[in-house]
């Protein structure tokens, strides 16, 4: 007669604790793998939004329209404003341009106010646009259809005001005298393009390579009227764009807190886990 043998309560425990030690192994090799895999995709996001970000302006850019002394081209260059106009500090650009992407179906036109910029940390104060890369396009009707031109008689709330316009302002005045602001008085809604973004400069150089200092406004409530001496059409632009990951975003965020200014620690990690991105645009003669 064969004899069943049984496991004795040694034996079960041993069995139970090499199991236990290879699903041990097996979930941290899985939890590993995730994580290189999260890490991978969240830098393959940031090349993705760099070049989208990148063709974007690109695209704009090199099909602004320029007539000399009828539409202006304002390259703001950065500034120390202080509260509560530190949001408008970071550089930007306003021009006019045959752009692909206008802001709605209803344009006739594709011939639209173009804006970037990016809104500069306030630290202490959170903003929803912290971080994002922002875009303005103001086309020639509304997002309901009606007309967008402006016409002190007959249209006064029409925005897209460019032609023999040429007073800029940061922001607020009476948006009929003002082409370009860097608030909504003078356009359409800013839009969010890409997250994460920590900086955002642009370059603008004439043929001959020297630079264009741009212009602002000695506050951000002046109204000035740039010459065209002052502010010329720029032969290139060079764009530099720098990220963070989603995580690396928010550990900085958390670093920073409450405080009203970055903290050297939250300096450091930033500067350690950024990546920059550079390309230069040449606009070539627009009638300069």
């Amino acid at each position: 007669m064969k004899v069943k043998r049984y496991f004795n309560l040694v034996e079960l425990m041993v069995a139970m604790t090499v199991f236990s030690m290879v699903m041990l192994m097996v979930f941290m090799l899985f939890s590993s793998s995730m994580m290189v895999w999260r890490k991978s995709s969240q830098q393959n996001q940031i090349f993705e939004n760099a070049r989208m970000a990148m063709d974007l302006m690109s695209r704009d850019l090199q099909c602004a329209y320029y007539e000399a002394g009828k539409t202006p081209f304002w390259f703001k260059p950065a500034t120390t404003y202080v509260a509560p106009d530190k949001q408008y500090n970071n550089p930007s650009l306003c021009f006019m341009a045959t752009t692909l992407v206008p802001p709605n179906p209803y344009c006739q036109s594709k011939t639209c106010e173009i804006k970037y910029q990016l809104y500069g940390m306030t630290f202490g104060t959170k903003n929803a646009n912290d971080g994002w890369l922002l875009r303005s396009a103001t086309g020639d009707s509304k997002s309901d259809g009606t007309d967008n031109l402006y016409n002190a008689s007959t249209n006064p709330t029409g925005t897209l005001r460019y032609y023999n316009f040429y007073t800029v302002r940061v922001r607020g005045g009476a948006p009929s005298t003002q082409v370009f602001t860097l608030d909504i008085g003078s356009s359409d809604a800013w839009e969010n393009v890409i997250p994460y973004v920590t900086s955002l400069t642009f370059e603008c150089n004439k043929r001959d390579g020297s630079v264009i200092t741009g212009y602002s406004p000695a506050t951000a409530t002046t109204s000035i009227a740039p010459t065209a001496a002052a502010s010329p059409f720029p032969f290139s632009v060079k764009i530099n764009l720098t990220l963070l990951d989603m995580d690396s975003w928010n550990i900085w965020m958390a670093k920073i807190g409450s405080s009203a200014s970055e903290p050297a620690a939250a300096a450091t990690f930033r500067k350690q886990r950024e990546r920059q991105f550079s390309r230069m645009i040449l606009i070539g003669e627009r009638g300069q």
